[in-house]
Order: structure tokens, then sequence, then C-alpha cells
């Protein structure tokens, strides 16, 4: 019993320990994720907002190189000798630009185009090359006081180009268009603008301030990559998460595989570093905070099962019918006023417990029952009524020492009792040396007369066990019968039990009966005759009854 309730206070210790750990583990858990949530939304917010202010540096700084652009190449195109040199040869130009360059430190290309848009002389070229489509991108343009801003491509590189009208007497005698370097100085440029990785995508990766190779090399390629959506995204280059924003340096221009885009990065994990940094911290403590806190719920869990297990044994012991066990659990909180609790009510068992012993079953039953229905002053119930008286007893106890008198007189009722019950059979009262009994049910009567023949036949087998001891005989009364069952008595002293004319034939049968004898009414011969033997006598004068009442005697001794 005590092995099963440490069982029991381990599971529950157990119990205590997993709830308060799992709460705690819980709660450090969400603690580090709500954390990192709100600093990847901090990050991921600072980021957009540094990236947009960076994308308007970007623009800015590339208005800026074109305004420097087209005022170059509009102070080239006022330079008198510049119409008279269309006249000579090429050389001679290209010659001019490059001293034009040198003096001027730029900018990093020069052409000039006569009124049709064939290239005339160029600075990175000795023989010129045709451009296709210049007519559309800067002639065109310029005449109409649009904006000539094209990306060219040559063998030597990508330009941001701008084109002016060269004018003489107010007859355009051709253009001058300027270029800057796209590369990675021109990206450097814009990294130091914009604070963040920059790369430059046209036809193909134009200039980067990143190492290593992109995921994406072309215009078309990014699109693909980002499902051809602008704004933030989020991407992987060389195994670190970056957030990205995309600048549109080609306005005015129709989406096309050579279309500048400015690719603004900043490492998102380089940014969440620091907060990783405090998230480890709050992790070790978190874990230490978890090595206490189970470590108090351990203690707590001891603390609590222990009384527990104790309680679990208590209630063990009554059950098992021990209204003497008491806890000694000396605590001022609520486990210590369950132990009281507990104490008192054992106490209050053991009282019951006496006090059924002085009580019928039908007694504790009824009284069981009373908070159920309201039990009736008085009931009929057809019963079996069993009477016991000892032979000689009067005598017998003048005799004898009160003390030996009890002893003996204890023994036999204990023994008739014993039988009653086997026989499902209930005692009602013990009158002096006279057991009244009462037996219910289908087979009420043959339970009564086994009864009563096995107790006949038991107290012989005791007299012959103690010869030296002075015999016990009784005989005993049976009758079959209407009677009133209920509370007798006053309001405050009650007694339940049965009354009735069949109830005082069975007591004047009892007192009639010799020793070894079993008498019975004829109404109780006649609900078993066929299962038992018994003798009719002549009817006997009973007191209270006004005509001789048939009688039927078994002899069992």
């Amino acid at each position: 019993m005590i092995n099963e309730t440490k069982i029991r206070g381990l599971r529950l210790h157990w119990k205590i320990l997993l709830y308060s750990s799992a709460l705690l583990i819980t709660l450090i858990v969400a603690m580090l994720v709500y954390v990192r949530s709100q600093a990847a939304s901090f990050v991921s917010g600072r980021l957009a907002e540094d990236l947009v202010q960076g994308s308007q540096r970007i623009k800015a700084a590339e208005n800026e190189q074109m305004s420097d652009l087209h005022l170059t190449a509009a102070l080239v195109a006022s330079i008198p000798q510049l119409n008279a040199l269309l006249g000579t040869d090429l050389s001679t130009i290209r010659d001019f630009l490059i001293s034009y360059q040198q003096r001027n430190n730029g900018p990093d290309l020069l052409i000039v185009l006569d009124p049709r848009g064939k290239v005339v002389a160029r600075t990175d070229e000795v023989n010129p090359e045709v451009i296709p489509e210049a007519n559309a991108h800067w002639v065109q343009p310029a005449l109409a006081g649009q904006p000539a801003n094209y990306v060219l491509s040559t063998q030597r590189g990508d330009y941001n180009t701008t084109a002016v009208p060269a004018e003489a007497g107010g007859t355009v005698f051709g253009f001058v268009i300027a270029g800057a370097s796209i590369d990675n100085n021109f990206a450097r440029r814009l990294r130091d603008v914009s604070q963040g990785e920059v790369v430059l995508v046209g036809d193909r990766v134009l200039g980067s301030t990143l190492e290593g190779s992109l995921p994406w090399q072309t215009r078309s390629q990014w699109l693909e990559a980002t499902g051809g959506k602008g704004g933030h995204k989020i991407l992987e280059i060389g195994g670190e998460r970056n957030a990205s924003y995309v600048t549109d340096l080609s306005p005015g221009e129709s989406p096309s595989a050579n279309a500048l885009l400015a690719i603004s990065l900043q490492s998102q994990d380089r940014a969440l570093a620091p907060y990783r940094r405090i998230q480890f911290g709050l992790l070790l403590l978190g874990l230490l905070a978890a090595v206490l806190g189970i470590t108090g719920s351990a203690v707590l869990a001891r603390t609590v099962t222990a009384p527990v297990g104790k309680l679990v044994e208590g209630t063990q012991q009554v059950a098992a019918g021990n209204f003497d066990f008491r806890l000694d659990i000396r605590s001022g909180d609520e486990i210590g006023d369950l132990a009281q609790s507990f104490n008192t009510m054992t106490q209050g068992l053991r009282e019951r417990a006496d006090m059924q012993k002085f009580v019928s079953q039908s007694t504790v039953e009824m009284i069981q029952s009373s908070s159920q229905k309201r039990i009736s002053a008085g009931e009929r119930h057809q019963v079996t009524i069993f009477f016991s008286d000892i032979r000689g007893f009067t005598s017998m106890s003048e005799r004898r020492a009160p003390e030996e008198v009890v002893h003996i007189l204890n023994r036999c009722l204990s023994l008739q009792a014993e039988r009653v019950k086997k026989f499902s059979g209930d005692i009602d009262k013990f009158v002096g040396d006279a057991v009244v009994a009462v037996f219910d049910g289908e087979d009420m009567v043959l339970n009564a007369i086994r009864c009563g023949v096995e107790v006949h036949k038991e107290l012989e087998a005791y007299n012959a066990a103690f010869p030296e001891e002075e015999p016990i005989h009784i005989g005993i009364g049976i009758v079959m019968g209407e009677v009133i069952l209920g509370s007798i008595g006053s309001k405050d002293r009650l007694d339940f039990t049965v009354i009735g004319s069949n109830v005082n034939l069975c007591a004047r049968l009892c007192s009639l009966a010799e020793a070894g004898e079993i008498l019975l009414s004829e109404p109780t011969f006649l609900a078993v005759k066929g299962l038992i033997s018994a003798t009719r006598v002549d009817p006997l004068n009973v007191k209270g009854f006004s005509e001789p009442v048939p009688v039927y005697k078994m002899t069992v001794c």
C-alpha cells in the first residue's frame, strides 16, 4: 500500500514538474520568438526605409550625372571650331575631342554625329562604328527639345549618354553626345551616396560593388527572379539574405533588355547580427531561468506531493476500515487544513462505525437513504421474522459471575449473528439473550429455516468442543407474514424496527420452543412444505390470539 502511494505521489510530482516546466519553457520560447519577430520587423522596416532613401539618392546622383553630361555636350557643341572641323578628316575631329577630354578630365565618351545621325568621330574608337537607330535615340529627341538620353553599349563598355544639337547661324550642323561609363566605379559612386551595395544591370551586369557571381545577369533574369514586380524583395546572394530595392535609371524609355536598373542591396543578416547577440544573451538568461524554475518546480512539487501521498495513504487506510489512522501533517496552508479535516472525518467515521454496531443493518440503510427520500412513519411489508432465545439463561445468570455471563452471551449472540448474515438476514435487535432477525426476499422463509438449523448445529458443535462448560441450548420461532416496518419512538429517540401481530406470534413461538426445536407458523410451513420436513403439533394457545394457532415443529438436535 505504501509503495503504491509513493508511485501515485511520484506521478503527481512529475505532472507538476512537467506542467510548470513546460509553461516556463513555453514562456521563454514565446519571449525569444517575440523578440526575434520584433527585431526582424524593425530591421525590415529600417532597411526598407534606408533602401527607399538610397534609391532617391541614386536617382538624384544619376540626374546630376546626366545634367553634367548635358552641360559638357552643350559646351563642346558651342565651340566655334567644331563646325569648321566637320569639313576636315575624321582623325582631326577625333584628336579635337580627345584633347578636350584631357583638358577637362572627361567625359568618358564623346561622339559627334552629322545632321543625319551618322557617326563622324568618337573618342573610344579610331574608326567610327555605326550606331543603329542613332537617329531615333538622339537626333529626333534632341531636335524636339526632349531629353536625348540613352544607354549605349559598345565593345569597350557601356555608357550613360545624352545628346545636344550643334548649331551655327540657326542651322544644326551636327550633334554632340557625351557619355559616362557604367562600370564598377560608377556602382561604387552610387554605393557611397546610397550607403548600400549597388548592382547595375542592363543586358548584362554592368557594374557591381559585390564580389562573386550573382544569381541573375540580365534585366530579364532579374524580373524573372522577382516575379516582374518592383518594390522590396528578399534575395539570397552568396548564402546571405539581402533586402533589395530597384531604381530605374532609364526614365522615359520603354522597358527593354538594355534599360539600366540600379539594384540597391543591404544585408539583412548583418543588420540582424546585433539583435541576434541580444537574442543569444536572452537565450542564456532564459536557460538559466529555466534551470532555476525547473529546480524550484521540483522542490514545490515535492512539497505538495509528499502531503498528498500521505493523504492517499490515509484514504486507503480508511477504505480498508482503519478509522484509527491519523495524518501527521503540520502546515499552516491549505494542505494542513485538509489534513486536519481528514483527521476530523476519520474520527467521525470511527464514531459512526462504532454506533453502527448498536443498530440493525436495515436501520443503517434507512439512514443512508433518508437524504434521498422521505422515510415513511410506517409501511407494510411481507417478511419472515426469526426469534431465538437461550434456554435456562436466567438460572445460568444467577449461578455465574456477571463478566462470565456477558462473555457466554456475546459468544452465543455472535455465532447467531454470523449465521443470520450468512443467510442474507438482518439482525433487528438483541433483547437480553434473545435475537430478533428479519429475512426478506424471494427465499426469505427457506433462508430463515436454514439459519435456524445451522445455529442449532453450531451450538451443539460448540458444546461438544467445550464439555467442561455449561452447555448452551436455544429455542427458535419463525413466522412469515405481514408486518409494519418503520421508525418507532419519540422525536429524540427512534428505533427502526418491525411490529405487528406476526412479530408477537413469532416471539410466543420462540418462548414455547424447546431446546433444539424450531417452531413454524402454518403459513410459514406451507410456503416451503415441499423443501423441509416438519411435524404438525396440536394447535397452541398463544397469548394475544383468541383461537389456537396451528404450529409445525422441526427438531434439529
